[in-house]
């Protein structure tokens, strides 16, 4: 989740470079590039260079820091800990720009702490124009989706996707939404939720409106206004999740499929298929930091869960990034239209976020 001036500031502080394409390099802003750490293992495949990770990363003294707002990093932290005995790893989880501010910071102060980055395509296009990401390229790559690689610094892990999710208490059989468009009704006066930091999901609406459904920006701007007067706002996409199962509202706009799906498999009373088109793709990633204090480790985790891991994301309801993931389905249905996170969203942050936060005001809170 990101929480208004925050992503604004900072990702505004670096998006242009990696719009651009450019290549990350080892070091601070405006630093001289330094030794790369990984080169001792960028010759190696197979057996040969698993061994050699978990031997150095036994000599490194067995840790791997990373830094994540990935939710369910608990289940991968287990399963690589299954895999690995020998390292321990050590998870600071936040909410995303939480997690870009104090890699920041610390780099800043020359004294980084983190060896790996698990958070939203944003904040990682942030670190990676920086120069703190150093760009991934090992074996796994082969068996990622094409969205997921040449990213820059950073590869995609998993993807998360926006939906529309609705409380089945509230939403009859039969009577469940099929238009974006259709939220613009009157009759849903209080009934909808978007989420406070949805400004990219609002930016790739916004953007699929214009390019994709013909509308003037103008029409855009004045269906999203009255699709505003609707809403109620709610801070952070669990909660959101939360307060859909108890029916606080009937309809969550900027919904995660997985945080729906998770509840349903518990029992809540709560859907979102068939899909309200389009479902809105982001990709969340794993990254190497440049300067990273156990390298080993940090390679030996990418290499993992852009491999192995990705059952273990795929178990937790989640989109992985590999193109075939044994006993997987994917939770989209066939034929269903997807959007991914809209360009402009990467290179115009200040803008949509200032649009998004002057679209919510004045909109109430839920709970």
């Amino acid at each position: 989740m990101r929480q208004g001036a925050l992503p604004a500031g900072l990702l505004a502080a670096g998006l242009v470079l990696t719009g651009c394409g450019a290549s990350p390099t080892a070091g601070t802003a405006g630093s001289a590039p330094e030794k790369n750490p990984y080169a001792p293992y960028e010759s190696l495949t197979g057996s040969k260079r698993t061994d050699k990770l978990l031997a150095d990363a036994r000599s490194e003294g067995g840790t791997l820091d990373l830094y994540t707002s990935n939710t369910d990093i608990q289940d991968l932290v287990d399963a690589f800990q299954k895999a690995y005995p020998g390292i321990k790893v050590h998870a600071f989880r936040a909410n995303s720009e939480t997690v870009l501010q104090r890699a920041i910071q610390e780099n800043d102060a020359n004294k980084p702490q983190n060896d790996v980055m698990d958070t939203n395509d944003l904040e990682l296009r942030a670190l990676d124009s920086q120069h703190l990401l150093h760009a991934y390229k090992g074996p796994a790559e082969a068996g990622l989706k094409d969205a997921a690689k040449n990213l820059g610094g950073w590869t995609a892990e998993r993807f998360n996707a926006f939906v529309v999710g609705w409380n089945t208490n509230q939403v009859k059989k039969g009577e469940e939404p099929t238009d974006f468009a259709d939220f613009a009704d009157p009759k849903w006066k209080g009934k909808l939720s978007v989420e406070v930091g949805d400004w990219d999901w609002y930016a790739s609406m916004h953007t699929y409106l214009t390019e994709e459904k013909g509308m003037s920006g103008a029409q855009a701007d004045a269906l999203f206004k009255k699709i505003a007067s609707n809403v109620k706002v709610v801070k952070g996409h669990t909660v959101q999740g939360e307060l859909l199962s108890a029916g606080q509202f009937a309809v969550a706009l900027s919904v995660y499929s997985h945080t729906v799906d998770k509840a349903a498999k518990k029992g809540a009373p709560v859907a979102w298929r068939p899909a309200v088109e389009p479902v809105i793709l982001r990709p969340n990633g794993v990254a190497l930091m440049a300067r990273a204090r156990h390298p080993a480790a940090a390679l030996l985790w990418t290499d993992w869960v852009l491999g192995p891991g990705q059952k273990v994301i795929a178990e937790s309801l989640r989109i992985p990034a590999a193109k075939s993931v044994p006993g997987y389905t994917d939770p989209i249905p066939p034929g269903t239209k997807t959007y991914s996170l809209s360009k402009t969203a990467e290179t115009d942050t200040k803008k949509w976020n200032t649009a998004y936060d002057a679209l919510l005001r004045g909109v109430p809170a839920a709970g």
